[in-house]
């Protein structure tokens, strides 16, 4: 079987310049420590769970996060095994989420978002 390759649409692809134009720079561990200090009343403890949040929120704004969430999908709808294929960590957290979360996603589209998805997408 011949794998299908996800495209974003012209809307994603505007959104995801935006994003990717607005990456933050990282700050460091003493920096995010100072900032939940302040925001959390004077109390440290909490700023790794912290750190990572806003980590993860970074990552899943970015064309390769979208572009893997969408190729997720396709492979699960196709049944392909599950499979990471780009050494982005933005790519492969978008791919793992498109790919455990089709199925409950599936059932949240409306039916003409559902066949424009298998028209497009799943080989029949």
């Amino acid at each position: 079987m011949e794998r299908k390759l996800y495209n974003l649409t012209e809307k994603q692809t505007e959104k995801c310049a935006i994003a990717d134009a607005a990456q933050p720079e990282m700050p460091t561990d003493e920096e995010f420590k100072a900032t939940w200090k302040r925001q959390h009343h004077g109390k440290s403890t909490g700023w790794g769970l912290g750190k990572r949040q806003w980590i993860i929120s970074n990552m899943s704004r970015g064309t390769e996060y979208v572009t893997g969430l969408g190729q997720g999908a396709v492979d699960a709808a196709n049944g392909l095994n599950y499979q990471e294929l780009d050494e982005d960590k933005s790519y492969n957290l978008g791919y793992y989420r498109g790919y455990t979360n089709y199925e409950s996603n599936r059932r949240g589209w409306d039916a003409a978002t559902r066949q424009r998805f298998d028209k497009l997408y799943v080989n029949c």
